[in-house]
């Protein structure tokens, strides 16, 4: 932003932006740099000579004035915390994004506008420039032309003061006024180095170092232009200057910023000119000895004092020679570890002591060696380490503890297997086989790279992984897959506080507007819920993810964790119209330019990805559950009130769990769910339509007392009984023996189900039998169309007739049920139609026949 003219402001002259500035106090003369006392006797002048050396005099440019100690953030950086008030007709800078000048603030609470409404609309009136450097222009003015001047007194600047007092003690005003006062037409710059305001008086200062001098000549008279040259511009909200500080001090924190800059992904001028406040006094930052601070310092201060002091003493390490940190104690940040997400180097700091967690010299060896040399991610770097970790601690129990890696042989290879196969979590839970597998490969691929890289020459050559550890173990079933499903009783239960959502405590930026959250994590929930996607698949969702064809509007998304780009989902047109009422929304929202791209952005200009964090989508869900006074679950206690639903079952890849079994409870062929869930292969999807095996007991124990025989009367069984026979015959059960013990596909009669007195169907069974009644009249039909002997109709005549009254009789007894049982007993049945859904079913053969082999009798 550049300074207004004179010709934009008639009444004032405003040698800055419409910016709120901030006074930096005059210091007290600065200590000199021979008196500061480095760590280790260091010579001060050598330091400071290797600080100079080592600092980029092209650091930011555009924003760092080196020749002036002065840095001057861009507004449009997003690595720089400040930017324009948010109210659209303001220009003043604070120093966060997407809020309110403290002017504008003010009127905002005086008025009954939203934040949105006052921001769009407010026209702020100022009548003056920012506090302290307020100055109206002179009020001489000749043809047209005023003093440009700003006024001292009397609406007069300096000099015009000094002649009309003159010429109007001795009677002459008028005459003064209209031939001897000439408006001056050049402005005089203030003596301070880079200040933006123009001089007051004829002194050559502006106001508001025209103040401080005179207070400071009171007591040290020193004339003004040499006192300026050591004083610090008056600096705005985007700007902090070094000036103040000790010559030593001021290359040290510009070395320390350069450094810091390179992995703090923003930079805050508001906590650097505090901080240059805080030790204007003091010749090095390197001292041990904490600061006493008048007033408590908020996080962003603390953070950027300490990244300034880590990166300052391994500098100073790097002057000296010599490092007192321990080899074993890793700075992730430092040895340049990489973000979760993205390239850009680790933002926060963290330490890691290898001794902590293993215990073989050699392996810590190659985990440094790996970490440094390789630079990983950090979450791949944490998984690494939990896999030595784990081999490190079986190692640790076989002779010789595993120190010597000349001695390592097969059965320690073996060793360290077993110890994956029984791995468990820090909470004591097991890892799922496929996280044990990818652990034990993460420790032998670290192996491998010591061995490429000849860090591990010493290594036994029969420490190696064979054929038989490259499995670590397998479930077998996945009883608990269903159960991450949330029940859609419990998802009715959050819509009907989805408008909570967003609102009151939040994971994310603050300052963005409540409404505009809820209206984003809102968004969020519904394609979660509707889309059946992974968290991160929907985090990272294009901002034009909606394509529309023949009337048909589908979701446009990445499978990430496949590798498969621009996949189509169908969506209905109620969650279509929910993203389209976001993207309108989201089009009107001052966000970071990194999510440009992304129909969920990033809240705040940390984010190493451009896209809403999937750990943010996480940890709102988390606190909107929490907030929802009471979630029942599915049925009741003894005392027949509803059960509490445990909430840590909710989180965002439950929904894609969710999605599935919806379907597969619906009916939806396992072919067509596969590729809804743009799953490879079909033995994935088919876990979808399996059921636990308490919740499947628990069914068959509530319809075991619901049987009925072929006339549709009663007849309760064992739940044991009962699972004998479950999977029979396809329109219910059966109990004839020979066909028992056969699997069901022994029938004597050739399932003639409905005349077959060993025929026990159950409510379960309605659904198919009513399809089958509807098979068997379009089978009369047919036969009737084919002229076929009578004898063929009448006996489908009296299929549909039996299976008719067994429906019907069905259908009464459940209609004399209480509501809840009868809901209870809905939902077993869907539960078992569920399991059936999953297994192979029998097919009915046309014949049966029992043929003789030749020869025998």
């Amino acid at each position: 932003m550049t300074a207004r003219s004179v010709a934009d402001q008639p009444h004032l002259l405003l040698v800055l932006p419409d910016t709120p500035s901030v006074p930096v106090p005059v210091p007290a003369p600065r200590p000199a740099p021979d008196r500061a006392v480095l760590p280790g006797g260091a010579d001060p002048a050598a330091w400071a000579a290797w600080l100079g050396e080592h600092t980029d005099p092209t650091w930011r440019a555009g924003e760092w004035d080196q020749e002036h100690w002065l840095f001057t953030g861009r507004l449009d950086n997003p690595r720089t915390t400040a930017s324009t008030c948010r109210t659209a007709a303001c220009g003043m800078v604070v120093n966060a994004r997407n809020i309110f000048c403290a002017m504008c603030a003010d009127r905002l609470k005086a008025s009954s506008l939203t934040a949105a409404e006052f921001a769009a609309t407010h026209v702020p009136q100022r009548d003056k420039a920012p506090n302290g450097l307020a100055a109206a222009r002179c009020a001489v003015t000749r043809d047209g032309v005023q003093c440009v001047r700003p006024k001292h007194c009397r609406n007069l600047c300096s000099t015009h003061y000094g002649t009309w007092h003159y010429h109007q003690r001795r009677g002459n005003e008028d005459h003064w006024w209209s031939h001897i006062a000439i408006p001056f037409t050049d402005e005089v710059a203030c003596l301070v180095p880079a200040c933006p305001s123009s001089a007051f008086n004829s002194g050559g200062l502006c106001g508001f170092h025209s103040r401080a001098w005179t207070r400071d000549n009171r007591t040290a008279p020193t004339p003004a232009a040499e006192w300026a040259q050591n004083q610090p511009p008056y600096v705005a909200a985007h700007q902090f200057s070094l000036v103040p500080l000790a010559e030593l001090v001021r290359r040290e924190v510009l070395y320390a910023l350069q450094q810091a800059d390179r992995w703090a992904r923003v930079l805050n001028p508001s906590s650097i000119r505090s901080l240059v406040r805080d030790h204007a006094d003091v010749t090095t930052l390197l001292s041990d000895e904490p600061r006493p601070f008048s007033a408590p310092k908020d996080a962003a201060y603390r953070r950027t004092l300490k990244q300034l002091h880590t990166a300052l003493r391994t500098g100073f390490d790097e002057f000296t020679g010599r490092s007192d940190s321990n080899d074993d104690i890793l700075d992730l940040r430092e040895i340049g570890l990489r973000a979760v997400s993205g390239q850009e180097p680790r933002q926060f700091a963290a330490t890691v002591d290898l001794t902590q967690s293993i215990h073989q010299p050699w392996l810590r060896r190659l985990v440094r060696f790996w970490a440094c040399t390789e630079r990983p991610r950090t979450d791949d770097f944490s998984r690494t380490l939990r896999a030595t970790t784990i081999a490190s601690r079986a190692l640790a129990q076989r002779p010789g503890a595993g120190n010597d890696p000349t001695t390592l042989r097969f059965a320690d290879v073996t060793a360290v297997v077993d110890a994956f196969r029984t791995a468990l979590k820090r909470d004591g839970t097991p890892y799922s086989s496929g996280h044990r597998n990818a652990l034990t490969g993460r420790f032998f691929q670290l192996i491998d790279y010591g061995r490429r890289s000849d860090a591990l020459d010493d290594l036994a050559g029969t420490f190696t992984r064979d054929a038989v550890h490259h499995t670590v173990g397998r479930d077998d079933e996945n009883e608990d897959e269903i159960g991450k499903a949330i029940p859609e009783s419990v998802i009715r239960q959050l819509d009907a506080h989805v408008d909570a959502i967003g609102r009151g405590s939040v994971a994310g930026r603050r300052d963005i507007p409540e409404a505009d959250l809820h209206l984003l994590y809102r968004t969020v929930y519904i394609v979660l819920r509707d889309t059946g996607r992974r968290p991160l698949e929907v985090a990272s969702l294009a901002r034009d993810c909606l394509e529309t064809d023949r009337g048909q509007t589908s979701l446009i998304w990445d499978n990430h964790k496949r590798r498969r780009h621009r996949r189509r989902l169908p969506i209905t047109a109620t969650t279509a119209q929910a993203i389209r009422e976001w993207q309108q929304r989201r089009n009107h929202l001052d966000l970071p330019a990194s999510g440009e791209r992304f129909l969920f952005p990033a809240l705040t200009d940390q984010s190493a990805a451009g896209h809403l964090s999937s750990s943010y989508i996480s940890e709102t869900l988390r606190l909107w559950a929490a907030s929802i006074p009471e979630i029942h679950a599915e049925g009741v206690d003894a005392d027949g009130n509803p059960l509490p639903f445990d909430r840590t079952l909710i989180y965002p890849y439950a929904f894609r769990h969710s999605y599935a079994q919806r379907h597969a409870d619906a009916g939806t062929p396992v072919d067509v769910l596969r590729e809804l869930m743009d799953h490879k292969s079909i033995a994935m999807t088919q876990r979808y339509y399996q059921v636990s095996l308490k919740r499947k007991r628990a069914a068959v124990t509530t319809l075991s007392a619901h049987v009925v025989d072929r006339g549709g009367q009663a007849a309760p069984t064992s739940a044991t009984a009962y699972e004998l026979r479950s999977v029979a015959v396809p329109y219910g059960g059966c109990t004839e023996p020979s066909n028992v013990k056969a699997g069901g596909s022994s029938c004597p009669i050739r399932f003639q189900c409905a005349g077959c007195g060993f025929y026990r169907p159950d409510p379960s069974y309605l659904p198919a039998i009513e399809q089958h009644i509807n098979e068997l009249r379009a089978d009369r039909e047919t036969a009737l169309a084919m002229d076929a002997a009578e004898f063929v109709t009448t006996a489908l005549t009296a299929q549909i007739t039996a299976f008719e009254q067994v429906v019907t009789r069905m259908n009464r007894y459940l209609a004399a049920m209480p509501a809840h049982e009868r809901a209870e007993l809905e939902e077993a049945s869907t539960v078992l139609r569920r399991a059936r859904a999953g297994a192979p079913r029998p097919l009915l053969p046309l014949t049966v026949v029992h043929r003789t082999p030749a020869g025998t009798q």
